[in-house]
């Protein structure tokens, strides 16, 4: 009789679990500043002139649009000065409209570019490679060139075996940046220079990780700030652990 009993209990746990997961397909949802957003209908239209993709998630007074250059597999970074990938989202609850977007904006650093702009000379790796990571000791400071605002910026460096810098991370963000400010690692012969990608105001990105021509699959995440200063909405919204499941590829309007 126990054991009857027990396999119930059982059978109803797991009932109840497999009431609360929804598998949809298409689906689009992310935590919005720890709210889930569900998309109730998603498409993606992809532009026949520039291959340019553009998914609109729709769910009860909200939308949140992602606008990428192409749709090939990769990642796309928001929140920079590539004005054809950004990220909207608009709610009109209450009949009180809020606008965010992923504009270019001034604050502390969230990712320098992935590639130098110059490698520079003499410089000394601040970081070690432990496994496929590299841990960073040490950070150089910066200097912005003309138009360049920001300042406390620091780096860590990695180098290859002739002192030429190939990466570098974030080691304090600084204040007062904007996506595109050419800076000046000091240091070595005071010679590498990296761009600015995005700041953490307005940043994030959107990841393919499957195109089957009729369908994407990928990730997203970002931050947006408020774009027409409406005071009854907060400075920015954060979208997190965002994803689109087979989203459907139509020709653009």
């Amino acid at each position: 009789m126990k054991k009857l009993f027990s396999l119930i209990v059982i059978s109803i746990v797991f009932s109840s679990c497999s009431n609360d997961v929804k598998f949809n397909n298409p689906g689009f949802q992310a935590y919005r500043d720890g709210v889930l957003f569900r998309a109730i209908d998603v498409k993606a239209y992809k532009s026949a002139q520039t291959g340019a993709l553009s998914f609109v998630a729709l769910a009860q007074d909200e939308e949140v649009d992602l606008n990428i250059s192409n749709s090939s597999l990769g990642t796309y970074y928001l929140g920079t000065s590539n004005v054809n990938t950004k990220a909207t989202y608009s709610s009109s609850f209450n009949s009180i409209n809020l606008l965010y977007q992923t504009n270019v904006v001034t604050g502390p650093v969230a990712k320098m570019n992935i590639g130098m702009t110059t490698g520079g000379t003499g410089y000394v790796s601040d970081c070690t490679l432990v496994g496929t990571t590299y841990t960073c000791g040490n950070s150089h400071p910066t200097i912005g060139g003309l138009g360049v605002t920001g300042t406390g910026l620091t780096l860590s460096v990695i180098t290859n075996a002739s002192g030429v810098v190939t990466s570098v991370k974030v080691a304090s963000p600084g204040n007062g940046y904007k996506s595109g400010d050419l800076i000046t690692i000091v240091g070595g012969g005071n010679n590498a220079t990296i761009q600015v990608l995005n700041v953490e105001g307005s940043n994030g990105e959107v990841v393919i990780t499957e195109n089957m021509g009729d369908t994407v699959t990928g990730t997203f995440k970002f931050n947006a700030i408020n774009a027409n200063n409406n005071p009854l909405g907060g400075d920015q919204v954060n979208f997190q652990y965002g994803t689109f499941y087979k989203v459907p590829v139509l020709p653009a309007p």
